[in-house]
């Protein structure tokens, strides 16, 4: 995984994707790109024959549910709040929208 200006080339289940991301957030992206890869090869060792969108649905229903169910410790329900699921959609919105798979 190598960056180029805020270009960064991410590698997951095999398939490499450049996505834009400002340089502070480069670390986290890294690191967060190699847990969704860690996560999907575990699934497709358990079913092999599964194509990758099905592979990345089953991961982020499983990382979705583990949030969910993840205590916040102030007292709410969820430790993720309506405000901050709009931001990490709309920044999941953007880097969909810039990937670029290179295979």
């Amino acid at each position: 995984m190598t960056d180029d200006g805020n270009t960064v080339l991410l590698t997951i289940l095999n398939k490499s994707y450049r996505v834009n991301c400002p340089p502070e957030e480069r670390s986290a992206l890294l690191e967060s790109a190699r847990y969704l890869d860690e996560r999907m090869y575990r699934i497709q060792r358990r079913g092999p024959s599964l194509d990758r969108e099905h592979i990345a649905v089953m991961v982020a229903l499983n990382i979705a549910n583990e949030l969910l169910k993840k205590p916040s410790g102030d007292g709410s329900e969820s430790p993720l709040d309506e405000a901050r699921l709009v931001e990490l959609e709309n920044k999941l919105d953007r880097v969909l929208a810039d990937e670029t798979p290179q295979d």
